[in-house]
């Protein structure tokens, strides 16, 4: 499709954005899969993604986004520290002055 191969050629940071979009959401839909399955679910970040990308000999012109990490709880999650309120982060029809 032109239109496509127009919105991405010679625009890299606009390919990089669509492939973090896109795999947001693959990552979203597995964790409600793992759910949906009865198994708990987390996002991670923070570790060394170098070190990961070595350990599962990632080709270079792949780029990781974030790891799942998904099995069965031990206990209750932690409380999410600094959780904005809904109505601080959420407009519903418009947005307020």
């Amino acid at each position: 499709m032109p239109a496509i191969a127009e919105y991405y050629e010679g625009k890299p940071q606009v390919e990089r954005d669509e492939g973090m979009r896109s795999c947001g959401l693959a990552g979203m839909a597995i964790m409600l899969m793992a759910k949906e399955l009865g198994y708990d679910s987390c996002p991670m970040d923070g570790f060394d993604y170098r070190a990961v990308a070595d350990i599962v000999s990632l080709p270079p012109h792949y780029e990781i986004d974030f790891m799942i990490a998904i099995g069965k709880g031990i206990k209750d999650a932690w409380p999410k520290p600094g959780q904005l309120p809904l109505d601080q982060v959420m407009a519903e029809d418009r947005f307020a002055d």
